[in-house]
């Protein structure tokens, strides 16, 4: 008796199911590969450049180089070199290789100063041809935070020995330090009645400047008025003198135009008064204008008649 395996029911289509889930994994993970390959630029257009540096402390593969703070590329590959030292080379994207010109410098630092994720940082050099495909930039090592203690500590020594000195100085003064002390509580004490006359004198000149910025206000609103009336009454004093000017030209004309008159009345009248006089001096006439002599006593005619009544 021949019999064919019927699969149950809940297992129709199971490989259907099952090639359909596998492309849709394979589809995920190309996506997932092109992402990744997308982020590392592996479609994107690279130039390679490379330093020398003593030693790979702090730098590794895949380490991100920045410029300005933008990333434009990573640390591609690194080996030891010939002459010594480790060889790092660097992927930079083409299209941000003519911000690089030569004699720029590449930095180890830190994104965040001394706790930030370690970057590769690119400070461009003056302006100048771009760096090619292969060229070698300079490089500065960071500096680990034993140099920075360094750097502290020469910079606080100074300052702690200054210290000392003044301690030293004081102490050896022979004043007493709970006097310096008190008079020095007694000036802090002070300083809040200081800074509440200082707030008040502030409050003064503030009102005092805005009454200065409103008088201001008032002389520059009242010039303008004051301009028109003087250019006024100067335009009045013009218009006046002008006119005294030409009444000046008229008096003077009217004077020349006299003047011929008046020469001429005056020599009629000098020569009236010669035909008076001629015709005074006719026979005729000369007894109607006898003159009368006045006749005057004597001074001492008074005199010479008291005498004689005596």
């Amino acid at each position: 008796m021949n019999t064919t395996f019927v699969p149950p029911s809940r297992f129709s289509r199971l490989l259907l199911k099952v090639n359909i889930f596998l492309l849709i994994a394979l589809a995920l993970a190309a996506a997932f590969m092109g992402l990744v390959a997308y982020k590392q630029g592996w479609f994107v257009p690279q130039t390679r450049i490379h330093f020398v540096t003593p030693n790979a402390l702090g730098l590794a593969k895949g380490m991100p180089v920045k410029l300005h703070g933008f990333t434009v590329g990573s640390v591609s590959e690194m080996s030891l070199a010939a002459e010594g030292g480790v060889d790092v080379k660097l992927s930079i994207m083409s299209e941000y290789m003519k911000r690089i010109p030569r004699g720029s410098l590449a930095k180890h630092s830190r994104e965040a100063g001394v706790v930030g994720a370690a970057v590769i940082d690119i400070v461009p050099g003056k302006a100048g041809p771009a760096l090619t495909e292969g060229e070698r930039i300079d490089f500065e090592p960071s500096r680990s935070i034993a140099e920075y203690i360094d750097d502290i500590r020469r910079q606080a020594v100074p300052a702690f020995n200054e210290l000392k000195t003044v301690l030293g100085n004081f102490k050896g003064s022979g004043e007493d330090i709970a006097v310096s002390l008190h008079a020095l509580r007694k000036e802090m004490e002070a300083l809040p009645e200081t800074h509440r006359e200082l707030r008040k004198l502030i409050v003064e000149a503030n009102t005092t400047l805005k009454t200065a910025e409103r008088a201001v206000a008032s002389i520059d609103k009242a010039v303008p008025e004051l301009t028109a009336k003087i250019g006024s009454a100067v335009e009045s004093i013009d218009s006046a003198a002008q006119q005294l000017r030409a009444t000046g030209e008229e008096a003077q004309g009217t004077i020349q135009k006299a003047r011929p008159v008046l020469e001429r009345g005056d020599a009629v009248a000098r020569d009236a008064g010669e035909v008076f006089n001629a015709a005074k001096r006719v026979w005729p006439l000369s007894d109607s204008f006898s003159e009368s002599n006045d006749r005057e006593l004597p001074i001492d005619s008074f005199d010479a008649r008291g005498k004689s009544t005596r």
